[in-house]
């Protein structure tokens, strides 16, 4: 696939999904941006701490806020200038929605507020749920590998939000039994990466209503149960996801590669449509992790990807 047919895709993408934030579009649509950083499609997720602030910017036309209607279910918003606001999170954690409408076009962008529970690095436990230990220290000092400020409680009410077009909330729990209830991280910029990937595919021809996420967050906790001894896996921060595709539902990778044979071929094929979709990309940096996998007795091929800022590859 040519960079050209991949960017192409991706602009239909944006389109299909609803307005881009930081791709001008000539015909004025609705972009917003949030503490600076994009808002990519017409639905997106947030994750706060309660009481933070959030700045909100929006422009619809040749000046910021033309005709652009805010709605926020809940916390606390203040209108600071033309198309610009400060939304205070509410003081208690859970799920929080914010409405941006550009009245002429009819353009909209629907942000889902995922209010933190602060984490309690002194305990094992959050509420009951099991959680384990982060390292006290950042690995070399990076702060990608910082201990967690929050996690975000999933409960039957929030489980199904969308997280962005082709994501929801539970895609990304941890496989641990425990709960309810349950917590877990998602790092926006690994939802960015995983539709910038599914819109790759699509540009094959490949029909996929979303990715198998076959491991989302992982608890410490968890990750060493099941035999890690990666105390700095990327997901446990909540920016990794082992994935593959199974739109025909049975649990196993796709022929991909059209051979007949579900195999490490076709999680190569899968990580060289990543590898495109990131070098395309023209928004927020999405360089990280891509390890390929081949099957075991007791599962399939997949690859794993993530957002951790630096290249590593497997």
């Amino acid at each position: 696939m040519t960079k050209t047919r991949l960017l192409a895709w991706l602009a239909a993408l944006y389109l299909l999904a609803g307005p881009a934030w930081g791709a001008p579009d000539e015909g004025g649509s609705l972009r917003v941006s949030v503490d600076g950083e994009t808002v990519p499609f017409h639905v997106f997720s947030l994750f706060p701490m309660p009481a933070a602030e959030l700045h909100i910017h929006a422009a619809a036309g040749p000046q910021a806020g033309d005709g652009v209607a805010i709605s926020v279910s809940a916390g606390r918003l203040t209108a600071t200038a033309p198309g610009r606001w400060v939304w205070q999170a509410p003081a208690d954690p859970g799920l929080a929605r914010i409405a941006l409408v550009h009245a002429a076009s009819g353009d909209r962008v629907d942000l889902n507020v995922f209010v933190k529970t602060p984490a309690r690095h002194d305990q094992t436990s959050l509420k009951g749920y099991r959680i384990g230990r982060y390292q006290p220290e950042a690995l070399r000092g990076n702060p990608v590998y910082a201990r967690p400020d929050g996690f975000v409680e999933v409960t039957e009410a929030n489980r199904q939000t969308r997280v962005s077009p082709h994501f929801t909330l539970e895609q990304f729990l941890c496989k641990q039994a425990d709960g309810p209830p349950r917590f877990l991280l998602v790092a926006p910029r690994l939802l960015i990466k995983l539709e910038a990937t599914l819109a790759a595919l699509h540009a094959q021809g490949i029909a996929a209503d979303t990715l198998f996420v076959m491991s989302g967050f992982r608890t410490p906790w968890y990750n060493r149960s099941i035999g890690n001894t990666t105390v700095y896996s990327r997901h446990l921060y909540g920016d990794a996801a082992d994935i593959f595709v199974d739109q025909d539902n049975d649990g196993l990778m796709d022929d991909l590669d059209g051979d007949g044979v579900i195999s490490r071929d076709d999680a190569a094929y899968l990580a060289r449509l990543v590898e495109q979709a990131v070098a395309a990309h023209e928004g927020v940096p999405l360089t990280g992790g891509l390890g390929i996998y081949g099957p075991a007795s007791h599962r399939g091929p997949f690859v794993h990807v993530d957002v951790r800022g630096y290249r590593a590859r497997w």
